[in-house]
């Protein structure tokens, strides 16, 4: 008989992870639980920017992890309510397998991944977090991370806000499904009181071939302008003419005194603010609600 023996353990460390409450309650600034399902809401919606739907494709859709397990975490859903991808019609297989590396390269591009986990959870056994209606994760991976379930480690390591994470990637995925070669930038300076035009409209990128799409819209300010980030948004609604275009919310501070020709501050509340830029303005700013912000892990 050996003489190893296995000893009850009576003292066992405890990962506290509060910020899953939300995610298991579904309940956000004392709002009620969502009825339904998530992802089914989520498509019937007209909002993809509050949903953080970032495509809509005849039988599936891309959509950003509200509690993701790294930054970028997206899923590609079918359209159709099943819980189980061995009732997935053919159709629905190709789409959501077509999107696959679509999204792969719009995510290695805005994140630099160096590597993926993709695949599917089926059913509650097998750790699927909303069993009733399949989904694919694709889940960006660095060495060194976090780890993808963050059970083995004490903290969990978010870097980004969903919103920003969002926003780069819807940019990067209309680049790659709809061929999108520019994009709108929204630059918040003074505290969010004032927005940078260029010759009186909103400044536009056109990112070279190999440069994502955030990266681009920084450009133009990178040499006078300080503490630029990308704070989220990503464009229209949800009609298709619409998801072809994409835009970005920036915000950084202005580091000269003068700023370079052709540029110029407005002041959000300036009462001859073009009308055109104040419709994109209260359409841009409703997407940085506090729904979509992380957790409060303190």
């Amino acid at each position: 008989m050996s003489e190893h023996r296995i000893e009850r353990v009576t003292d066992r460390e405890r990962l506290w992870t509060p910020w899953r409450m939300r995610y298991i309650a579904r309940n956000d600034a004392g709002k009620p639980k969502e009825t339904g399902c998530v992802f089914c809401n989520a498509l019937a919606g007209d909002d993809d920017t509050a949903s953080l739907v970032l495509h809509r494709g005849d039988r599936a859709f891309v959509i950003v992890n509200l509690f993701p397990y790294n930054s970028g975490h997206i899923m590609i859903v079918p359209n159709e309510h099943i819980d189980d991808p061995a009732m997935l019609d053919g159709a629905t297989s190709h789409e959501m397998a077509d999107l696959m590396p679509l999204c792969v390269r719009a995510l290695r591009r805005v994140f630099s991944c160096q590597g993926f986990n993709i695949g599917f959870n089926v059913g509650s056994a097998a750790g699927a977090g909303i069993a009733e209606h399949v989904h694919e994760h694709i889940v960006p991976r660095w060495v060194g991370d976090a780890n993808f379930m963050p059970v083995l480690a004490s903290t969990i390591a978010i870097p980004e806000l969903i919103p920003a994470s969002y926003a780069k990637i819807r940019a990067e995925l209309a680049r790659e499904i709809h061929g999108t070669t520019t994009a709108t930038v929204l630059m918040l300076v003074d505290d969010d009181r004032a927005i940078v035009t260029r010759s009186g409209r909103l400044p536009t990128v056109t990112p070279d071939p190999d440069q994502p799409v955030w990266r681009a819209a920084i450009g133009p300010f990178r040499s006078w302008m300080d503490g630029i980030e990308v704070a989220g948004w990503g464009g229209p609604a949800n009609t298709l003419e619409q998801r072809q275009q994409t835009a970005l919310i920036l915000r950084g501070s202005v580091a000269r005194s003068r700023l370079p020709d052709g540029f110029e501050k407005v002041r959000l509340d300036a009462p001859d603010l073009d009308a055109d830029i104040r419709t994109v303005l209260d359409r841009a700013m409703t997407q940085l609600a506090p729904k979509i912000a992380p957790p409060d892990l303190h």
